[in-house]
C-alpha cells in the first residue's frame, strides 16, 4: 500500500508559517539599519535605523503577503492539495526572489521548508515493516 506523507508536509508547511509570522513581527517593529548625521559642530553622530513601518509605502502588504501564502500552503497541505501548495511555495519562492536585496532573504528559510513540504507530500512509501506492492 502507498501512501504520501500529508501530515509532515502539513507541520512542514506549519513552520513555514511561523517563520513568516516572526519575521514579519520583527522587520515591522525593528530598526532597519542604522543612520549617522552630522552636527553642526562637524561630529558624525551615530543613531538607530528606521523601522519597516515607517519606511514602507505599502504599509504591512509586504509583510502580508508571504505569511498570507504560507497561511494558503498550511491549508493546501492540511486538505492535501499539491498542486496549490507547489503554486504557493513558487509564489512565496518569487516573493523572496523580487524581494531579496530588501526583506526577501528573511524568508528563504519559509521557501525552502515549503519545498521540502511539497518534496513531503510527493513521496510514496511503503509502510514500514511491509513491502511495496
Amino acid at each position: 500500500m502507498k501512501w504520501r506523507d500529508w501530515r509532515l508536509a502539513s507541520y512542514l508547511a506549519l513552520a513555514g508559517l511561523f517563520w513568516c509570522v516572526a519575521v514579519g513581527l520583527l522587520l515591522w517593529f525593528l530598526p532597519l539599519g542604522s543612520s549617522s548625521s552630522s552636527s553642526s559642530a562637524g561630529e558624525t553622530v551615530a543613531g538607530g535605523g528606521e523601522s519597516f513601518a515607517s519606511l514602507s509605502g505599502y504599509g504591512p502588504l509586504p509583510l502580508i503577503i508571504p505569511a498570507a501564502l504560507c497561511g494558503v500552503a498550511v491549508w493546501s497541505a492540511l486538505r492535501h492539495r499539491r498542486l496549490i501548495l507547489i503554486l504557493s511555495t513558487v509564489l512565496l519562492g518569487l516573493c523572496a526572489l523580487l524581494g531579496g536585496f530588501s526583506i526577501g532573504f528573511a524568508y528563504v528559510p519559509a521557501v525552502l521548508t515549503l519545498i521540502v513540504a511539497c518534496l513531503a507530500s510527493s513521496a510514496t512509501r511503503s509502510p514500514q515493516g511491509g513491502r511495496p506492492r
